[in-house]
């Protein structure tokens, strides 16, 4: 206990004459074994001193939040690039034991872009090349992948496959299952969950790409958001350079259950942007054992622990450092090219004009998007295999009905491995006109816009005139001003340039969702980790030490002793309340102020109710204005023989009976017989 430092300002002791030895105390206590290593509200992002950023091309880092107290970092990804990365790190550096809070949430989740969370050293391992593929094939569920040189791979590898001629089997996120071989391995499932039935192939071409669970680093341990269920995270570990360890299935979906990382808009108004964390995720890093765990934001229930690893722990020696990496896979779904023009004559097949070369071949499937005419060009939004390749720049393919005409517009998108547009925050609607006015953009839509809020990113593609298809060249990222009913309004972001003003223009086009990952605060703590022996070693040994752990109701019993927590949270009053009868201690106290003056918790040694303003309180303990207390007492605690009452009060005197307000003060007991 040497090495536990327990402070306690403003102590005052009043003895008091109740004839029964004992004291009334007023304590202000604070406890100095955590240390804030970093508090980031995002307020500001200092990129200098603080954070070190790497940003791909087409990706936007940038703050947000402009009601309610949000503030929020935003790092949104491109929906046009495949195989990018954007990385933000902590500059400080710290050692184990510590402890991460973190406020996370998103736009969307989707397969193949991935958020991963990390706690990782400095040090790397070798950074494994794009494998070549000579022979690729799949067998119902089953893809078995030949490689050129030896792709010294296990089960539980994460990959992805890349440049296969047949799209369908350019997987963006896939688990290895089996070694047939030191060149061949097989895959059944992936964060997507198990292949669907397909029997293709050999096909000969294409890449193997790794997806590493720790950014390279030696040791550490990392939460990703992989696939596209809100309330799936992925957990893995490394130590000293050797295999990450995952959680879920390893040969298939690493993904396990924790708190949602939806953004909740508390509010929806124009021009107002507001998103805020549903949940937060906690991580404790020790030198023997990893626990990541998830709990609902300002809730008073429990986290639920999602991993905790005690085989595989990150080298207690090492530095590390925490980061977000936010990756688009190399296999993920973009669009190709824009459409120019889509042409039909008295048939289904149409024959499509792109601005630049497709790069399609005829055992490709593609959807497509925006086209200005939805009544005899549909959004196509299942993989639809392409009819015929005409030129570098035209193919031809089945859409909508038989019929002469004409349409401009929109994008077209080779199918990956399945990934379709629709789960990448594709909208389904179409523009059909566009208005540009002191640089916002304004476009009507071929129906209600839903799939967007306002305050969420996204990147118009492809909006065209619809007399001669020439680009209205607003193509760019933008930030969601407002949505009323068909009418969406745009405030250009990130490289976007928009050109000079234009009245409302007859268009085609599309919008595509961005996915926003909004970090809404990152707090880092060194802290000391209490312990204490029960016997001496070896002679009568647990497991060389009792570590009472809380986890709600009764936490441990030893001998006769029982702990058992109590909760708190104010009225609109005194809040005097009996806790329980009989002889009781205090073995931990905790209680958290949001008031904007102090508040003043009064515990009484009472077997009955007390009476507020008359009794006189054996303790008086106060929690500062916008502050917290945090009191472990000494061996046995704080006793109270008769028994253990509580109130709260706004003045510290004994006769004050000034209410509370409610939920102002929350506060947590553990007590003991």
């Amino acid at each position: 206990m040497a090495d536990i430092i327990k402070s306690y300002n403003d102590v005052t002791r009043r003895n008091k004459d109740m004839n029964d030895g004992t004291y009334a105390e007023v304590i202000t206590a604070i406890s100095s074994n955590v240390t804030t290593k970093l508090q980031e509200p995002f307020e500001s992002f200092d990129t200098v001193n603080t954070w070190t950023l790497s940003k791909a091309a087409g990706d936007i880092v940038q703050l947000d939040g402009n009601a309610l107290g949000a503030s929020y970092l935003v790092i949104s990804k491109d929906p046009l690039a495949a195989g990018t990365e954007t990385a933000i790190t902590v500059n400080a550096s710290f050692k184990m034991p510590l402890e991460a809070s973190l406020g996370l949430h998103a736009s969307q989740r989707t397969l193949a872009q991935e958020f991963s969370n990390e706690i990782v050293d400095y040090g790397t391992i070798p950074v494994t090349d794009d494998l070549a593929i000579s022979s690729i094939s799949q067998a119902t569920t089953t893809l078995t992948v030949t490689t050129t040189l030896n792709h010294n791979l296990s089960v539980g590898t994460r990959f992805g496959v890349y440049g296969v001629p047949d799209s369908r089997v350019n997987y963006p996120a896939l688990v290895v299952s089996a070694i047939v071989s030191p060149t061949q391995f097989q895959a059944t499932a992936g964060p997507g969950g198990t292949l669907a039935s397909l029997t293709v192939g050999p096909f000969v071409g294409g890449f193997v790409y790794m997806r590493s669970a720790l950014g390279f680093a030696q040791n550490g341990t990392s939460m990703i958001f992989e696939s596209a269920t809100a309330t799936n995270a992925s957990f893995y570990i490394r130590s000293g350079s050797g295999e990450s360890l995952p959680s879920g299935t390893v040969s298939g979906s690493h993904s396990t259950t924790v708190a949602t990382t939806t953004s909740v808009a508390p509010i929806a108004s124009p021009f107002t942007y507001v998103f805020q964390p549903t949940s937060e995720y906690k991580l404790v890093l020790q030198p023997d054992r990893a626990q990541w765990s998830s709990s609902a934001v300002d809730s008073l229930s429990q986290s639920s622990s999602a991993v905790n690893r005690t085989q595989v722990v990150p080298d207690a020696s090492k530095e590390y450092r925490f980061r977000i990496r936010a990756t688009n896979n190399k296999g993920l779904t973009v669009p190709n090219a824009q459409v120019v023009t889509a042409v039909k004559t008295g048939t289904t097949t149409a024959t499509v004009t792109t601005d630049v070369a497709h790069g399609l071949t005829i055992t490709d499937v593609v959807v497509l998007y925006g086209a200005r005419d939805q009544t005899n060009f549909p959004n196509v939004v299942t993989a639809t295999a392409v009819a015929s390749i005409v030129s570098s720049t035209q193919f031809t393919i089945i859409w909508g009905g038989a019929v002469t005409a004409t349409t401009f517009g929109g994008y077209v998108a080779r199918v990956q491995g399945g990934n379709l547009m629709s789960a990448l925050g594709a909208l389904t609607m179409a523009a059909q006109s566009a208005t540009l006015a002191s640089g916002i953009l304004t476009i009507v839509g071929s129906a209600t816009w839903t799939g967007a809020v306002i305050g969420d990113y996204v990147n118009v593609v492809g909006l065209r005139d619809n007399t001669t298809g020439v680009t209205l060249a607003c193509d760019g990222a933008y930030r969601v001003q407002n949505i009323a009913t068909s009418t969406l309004t745009l405030q250009p972001i990130g490289n976007t340039v928009v050109p000079a003003d234009f009245g409302s223009t007859n268009c085609g086009g599309a919008v595509i969702k961005r996915t926003d990952y909004r970090v809404s605060f990152v707090r880092l703590f060194d802290y000391v980790r209490e312990r204490t022996e029960a016997v001496p070693r070896p002679f009568g040994d647990n497991s060389f030490a009792m570590p009472v752990t809380v986890q709600g109701g009764i936490l441990s019993t030893v001998g006769q002793v029982v702990t058992t927590n109590y909760a708190l949270n104010s009225a609109a009053s005194t809040n005097g309340a009996l806790i329980v009868t009989g002889t009781q201690a205090v073995s931990a106290f905790f209680a958290n102020n949001i008031g904007a003056t102090p508040a003043y918790v009064k515990l009484y040694n009472k077997a009955t109710a007390p009476v507020v303003g008359t009794d006189v309180p054996e303790m008086v303990i106060t929690v500062p204005a916008t502050g917290e207390v945090n009191i472990v007492p000494g061996f046995g605690g704080f006793r109270f023989p008769l028994g253990l009452c509580i109130a709260i009060t706004g003045a510290a005197a004994d006769a004050d009976t000034t209410a509370v307000a409610a939920g102002q003060v929350k506060v947590k007991i553990a007590r003991s017989v």
